[in-house]
């Protein structure tokens, strides 16, 4: 497969002649024709027409013919799609054409781009081929996948679009932007255009290459399958797995067979992970973050560091003991995965020691202040934490000593959870809106909650059940830090790297 130059004005390229049969035709092929085949017997044996130990060769060729029918015109069909489905680097935008019916024409502006994966099936793997999978502003709809290229291909046209992407966005800044140091600034969140003031960002013009970066986390099959074994849905498998236990005792197998699809489910899920996760490897190439991982179905994903919007980490209540976490962002334009409908996918780490941890928020935060408070509180209660009132204990009697919050110098941190710990990092330019909330019983006992609005993702940063002077005193100072914040200059990341300048309320 040849790969085409921006500028060149000519012919689409076609993907892999493979790829209609690796998106799904031979198990289609394989199912359909054993259906058929199975209903042609069905049928002849209802008839009668065939009695048996006569008319073997008979009996058997309908069938026959039924099956390679069915393999030829999916065949046909397969190859009809690979014929219709073309793709073009073009001057300012990755153009898709496909459909043979229904034509379809996509196109995906260059400076719109926000991640650009690989992603290897099995059928892939074992065929040598990879789909590139180009995430764009706009929710989960906006992706567009070129699907399958060889794999050296794949990897030509991933690098080159990022080329592309990144030269757009210094090149083609949007309206409202702010020239900084002579450098053509870009808005930090194409989501929050529309509802907060410009964010002018630095974006130097990068060109990114196959080098891998620099290595920042691999975890080992070892701690991978610990972490499974250690999580949440372990317990709830060996907590049902004694219940029906204890239950076939007294009902029989009554019981058992009524927790069994509880049991798939647990056990599905954990085998899921494992298998997703596996061989996990992150490095940082310059603004970015890349990750790969995969048992049987392979991934080679992106994170741009400037479209990163808020960050949980996470430590479930057995994690304790080895002192593991999780870590989830917010990616600003599309959430990790979209294409794929795997929640799982909302995860960039799924376990970490502390010390890698700190070391993946030092990469995406380039902020030492930040990843120091966080280290504060994962390790204790620093100066200037502001918990819960103890009237918060009716609502979580045994978590409410740990709950609160600590305006840190570049971002709002909020600390949660008594069985599993929790800390959120939200910078102040990426808070979007604020809402204060107060149920019956908030007003009753003179609480109020604050949620802070982010982009869509799996982190919500939301300070609980605060005095109500304290959740109106949290109001106000986010406002003024964010507005600050939005205005200076904010560099390629989330963290707010300008001085502190005025005075804050606190």
């Amino acid at each position: 497969m040849t790969t085409p130059e921006p500028s060149d004005a000519g012919d689409f390229s076609r993907v892999h002649p493979l790829s209609p049969f690796i998106r799904g035709g031979l198990v289609i092929v394989a199912v359909v024709g054993y259906f058929f085949s199975q209903q042609v017997e069905s049928l002849l044996g209802a008839a009668g027409s065939v009695e048996p130990g006569e008319g073997g060769p008979v009996s058997l060729l309908l069938p026959a013919l039924a099956v390679g029918a069915t393999v030829l015109g999916a065949i046909g069909l397969g190859l009809l799609s690979w014929w219709f489905t073309r793709y073009r680097l073009g001057d300012t935008s990755l153009e898709m054409h496909s459909g043979a019916v229904m034509r379809q024409h996509r196109q995906v502006r260059y400076d719109r781009i926000q991640t650009v994966d690989l992603v290897r099936p099995l059928l892939a793997r074992l065929t040598g081929l990879s789909e590139v999978r180009v995430e764009s502003a706009g929710g989960g709809d906006s992706h567009v996948a070129i699907a399958y290229l060889t794999k050296g291909d794949a990897e030509a046209v991933r690098v080159r679009l990022l080329q592309l992407a990144a030269d757009a966005q210094v090149e083609s800044p949007p309206p409202g932007a702010q020239e900084v140091d002579g450098t053509a600034g870009v808005t930090a969140d194409a989501t929050a255009d529309a509802t907060t003031d410009q964010t002018p960002v630095v974006r130097p013009a990068t060109t990114p290459s196959p080098d891998p970066g620099v290595p920042l986390l691999r975890v080992p099959a070892e701690r991978l399958v610990g972490s499974v074994i250690l999580g949440w849905d372990t317990i709830a498998f060996v907590l049902v797995l004694g219940s029906a236990s204890v239950g076939g005792l007294f009902a029989g197998g009554a019981a058992v067979g009524g927790v069994l699809p509880v049991l798939l489910v647990t056990g599905g899920r954990s085998l899921l992970r494992v298998t997703r996760w596996y061989g996990l490897t992150v490095a940082q190439r310059g603004e970015t973050l890349t990750s790969q991982r995969g048992l049987t179905d392979t991934r080679h994903s992106s994170v741009p560091l400037q479209r990163v919007q808020a960050i949980e980490v996470r430590q479930p209540l057995l994690w304790r003991i080895p002192g593991w976490w999780s870590l989830k962002v917010n990616v600003a334009g599309a959430r990790i995965g979209a294409a794929s409908g795997d929640d799982s996918e909302s995860v960039l780490v799924p376990v970490a020691t502390t010390a890698e941890v700190l070391r993946l928020l030092a990469a995406v935060t380039q902020d030492p202040a930040t990843t120091a408070e966080v280290e504060s509180l994962i390790t204790g209660t620093p100066e200037g934490f502001v918990p819960v009132p103890s009237r918060a204990r009716w609502f979580h009697p045994f978590a409410a000593e740990r709950m609160g919050h600590l305006a840190g110098t570049r971002a709002l941190l909020i600390r949660s959870g008594r069985l599993d710990h929790v800390v959120q990092v939200v910078p102040w330019g990426r808070i979007q809106s604020l809402t204060v909330r107060q149920g019956p019983l908030d007003r009753r006992l003179d609480l109020a909650t604050v949620d802070l609005v982010s982009t869509l993702g799996p982190v919500r940063p939301r300070a609980e059940h605060l005095s109500t002077t304290g959740a109106a005193a949290l109001e106000r100072s986010a406002a003024s830090r964010s507005s600050h914040a939005r205005r200076g200059a904010i560099g390629p990341v989330g963290c707010d790297p300008t001085p502190d300048t005025v005075d804050w309320t606190r």
